[in-house]
């Protein structure tokens, strides 16, 4: 009955945008028929959306991907700022699980890649104001992501890695707010809210003559929902522009992190996550769990633009980080270094009606990490939940030394993409990338009289071929065939059941290959837009993580799956039904099973899971929300999002010669509504934004995220209940006299 629930819902969308669709046709040929063609296009001209995802300047109707962009109205505007959850949740076929744990930090996949993640993100190549905040290795952190300073987000949905090469799954790219034109803008923030939270902001904004700057510093002191999941930290986000000449810019960007604790309460079992779901257990706390981590992060970008046919653009970045991770059974502490060099170049060429556009560019980038591991005898059992969370790390008692290895990483990718279109309407584009990255460890811990010392070399030649048709101004179908791989990280390759140190030589990199189907639709007359696309990805040695049943440590290790297939469709649905309203559904619908997956169950016997679910995607999602603005200022949103059941492990359900009840292996379907409001208004020099959010409102049970495969089926990460903040910004101005700027 459940499987026809969902086909009856299912063939009601299809038949809904059919409708849709039908309509929009209709209307068509009736302004067709009418007064004249020309003078219903200049009636509903709209400036074109441009996109930087494929790293020119593109319009994103022609752009043979599904690519959503949002904006900084959408991102800060009554946010609380601690999740990209707030900002991503109305974009189909992206997830953002949000664990309530800021030291593993939110679970973030896109059709599918990057579910398996146990902590960062993984699969998805993320890009901060031209900075890979993806390493090369393919782990993603995004503790230095500022979202109090974000202007815009675009993701881009599907298999990229013909542009952005290691774990481009997807690409989410994010671009610091510009500066305000005028000379000085300071706009101080405070937000207050449940479960001790508390978060100053102070953004200094402006632009003297050709010189444009923003810097945003931000205090965060948060004791958490659950035991042990307090955070504090601190950062710092500076953005330089400076426009050169007409056609020159430069731009700087530096950021900083610090975050002297970060708690974990880690996960619990299916009936500890229902009956408990605040608690962490004692030999977590006692272990000490969590992070202690600074950052800082700078590039440099020159760009060229001639107005008309050639663009060039480089930065020079470079990463700095150390860390403090203390995880039950082992400390591991790590010191690392990482930059490289991301060049592009773009050249265009009309002749009459046809267009070619061809783009060459390079990524280089290394990564130099000191990895010490410990064994860990945590802090005195008296001290637990006694001790404040600021001196944890410091009773951290070490055991002996199991790891002392210098990693080092590198990778180049070269690339290229051609752009055809022998007329307006039709456009054919054509890419490749060949990335090489090479894995070497140095094996310092001598007490063992082993060298494990060694070094990997990994390559792939990733190609993409895309088609766009625009048959009319406001709509667009596109097709394209791309890829993506992704190579296992140092972690992961460090990670070896055996204890041993040096490189896992049995794990492979994940390969990925999409098709995708969709189209992209706007019906200014109705003030509607909709955005549909099909898709099938296949994954080839997908990277499986897993712990060891039994053991103390928990340590997460990986194996690969022989084979897995993501099929979905995806919908968004954008309406303004009235002047100040505004109201948004995005609809997920995802199939991701193991196709081949031969799993060692025992000793002498091995399981074929294919068939079997992959654990962490759920096969339905759905996003509603509703905005009103009036013209005083006042402002009020409501979303809605509701996330079908999945399990949490391979197996769907208990190992075999296990009779735990299936139950304890699914992480429940849940339904969440939060609700904001606000109000804003300027005055002469000042301005006043007063706003409050609240969360599940309806104060529902369920887990953000869960660890796939977790050891003692501790699979489950519990989310908050009923919550609330709120907020006060006060934005100062000053304009003094207009600069004389010199002549180029």
């Amino acid at each position: 009955m459940l499987a026809l629930f969902y086909m009856a819902k299912f063939f009601s969308l299809i038949f809904i945008l059919a409708v849709v669709a039908m309509v929009f046709a209709q209307e068509t040929r009736e302004n067709e028929q009418g007064s004249s063609s020309l003078s219903d296009t200049l009636k509903y001209s709209l400036e074109p959306i441009v996109v930087t995802a494929t790293r020119q300047e593109r319009p994103i109707d022609r752009v043979p991907y599904a690519i959503d962009l949002i904006e900084r109205k959408e991102i800060q505007r009554g946010e609380a700022g601690l999740s990209l959850d707030e900002v991503l949740r109305a974009v189909p076929g992206v997830a953002v699980n949000n664990r309530f744990n800021f030291s593993q930090g939110d679970q973030i996949s896109i059709r599918g890649v990057g579910s398996r993640a146990p902590f960062g993100v993984r699969g998805i190549k993320i890009i901060l104001d031209g900075i890979p905040l993806t390493m090369p290795d393919g782990q993603s952190q995004l503790n230095n992501l500022d979202l109090g300073s974000v202007g815009k987000i675009e993701v881009l949905r599907g298999p990229s890695s013909s542009l952005h090469g290691n774990a481009a799954g997807g690409l989410i790219n994010i671009q610091t707010e510009p500066a305000p034109t005028i000379f000085f803008l300071l706009a101080p923030q405070f937000i207050a809210g449940a479960d001790g939270l508390r978060k100053w902001q102070g953004k200094v904004s402006g632009k003297i003559g050709r010189h444009a700057y923003l810097v945003n510093v931000n205090k965060l002191e948060l004791e958490g929902y659950r035991e042990h999941s307090a955070a504090n930290s601190a950062s710092v986000n500076a953005v330089s522009r400076h426009d050169i000449s007409k056609h020159l810019r430069l731009a700087a960007v530096f950021n900083y992190f610090d975050a002297p604790h970060l708690l974990n309460p880690s996960s619990l079992s299916k009936p500890d996550a229902v009956t408990s779901p605040a608690s962490a257990r004692f030999f977590v706390k006692q272990q000490g769990a969590g992070k202690q981590t600074r950052q800082g992060q700078g590039g440099i970008t020159v760009q060229y633009d001639d107005g008309e046919f050639r663009q060039y653009e480089a930065t020079f970045y470079g990463l700095s980080r150390s860390l403090l991770n203390p995880i039950p059974g082992r400390i591991i502490e790590l010191d690392r270094i990482s930059g490289g060099i991301r060049a592009v170049f773009s050249q265009r060429r009309q002749f009459d009606r046809t267009l070619l556009r061809w783009t060459l560019g390079t990524d280089f980038e290394v990564q130099d990490d000191a990895r010490l591991e410990f064994e860990n005898l945590g802090i005195p059992n008296d001290q637990v939940g006694r001790v404040e969370e600021s001196s944890i790390f410091d009773l951290l008692q070490y055991g002996p030394r199991l790891l002392d290895q210098k990693e080092e990483v590198v990778g180049i990718g070269p690339f290229a993409e051609l752009e055809f279109a022998p007329d307006p309407q039709w456009r054919l584009t054509l890419g490749g990338r060949y990335d090489r990255y090479k894995f070497k460890v140095n094996d310092r811990l001598i007490e063992d009289g082993i060298d494990d010392s060694g070094a990997r070399s990994m390559d792939k030649f990733s190609p993409m071929l895309g088609l766009t048709y625009h048959p009319h101004h406001f709509i667009t179908f596109y097709g394209n065939y791309s890829t993506a791989f992704q190579t296992p990280t140092t972690t992961e390759l460090s990670n070896r059941p055996t204890g041993e140190g040096g490189l896992n030589a049995a794990l492979r990199p994940e390969r990925i290959t999409g098709f995708e189907l969709g189209l992209k639709g706007i019906w200014p007359a109705r003030h509607f837009n909709c955005d549909l696309s099909f898709y099938m990805i296949q994954i080839a040695d997908m990277l499986i993580p897993y712990q060891i049943q039994n053991q103390q440590s928990e340590e997460i290790f990986f194996r690969n799956a022989g084979k897995a297939e993501n099929k979905g469709l995806e919908v968004k649905l954008a309406w303004v039904p009235a002047k100040g309203w505004r109201a948004d559904l995005a609809y997920t619908l995802m199939n991701s099973v193991f196709k081949d997956f031969l799993v060692e169950a025992s000793p002498d016997k091995l399981v074929q899971l294919a068939g079997n679910a992959v654990p962490g995607a759920p096969p339905h999602r759905l996003f509603a929300g509703l905005v009103y603005e009036h013209a005083a200022g006042a402002y009020a949103e409501i979303n809605l999002q509701w996330v079908d059941q999945f399990f949490a492990n391979d197996f769907n359900g208990p190992s075999p010669g296990s009779n735990k009840p299936v139950q304890d292996f699914i992480n429940d379907a849940h339904l969440t509504v939060d609700l904001r409001l606000g109000f804003q208004r300027p005055f002469n020099k000042i301005g006043i934004e007063i706003f409050l959010g609240s969360n599940n409102i309806f104060n529902e049970r369920y887990n953000g995220s869960i660890v796939p495969n977790a050891a003692g089926d501790r699979f489950f990460e519990p989310a908050a209940g009923r919550s609330w903040y709120i907020g006060a910004r006060a934005p100062f101005s000053w304009q003094r006299a207009p600069d004389k700027v010199p002549p180029e």
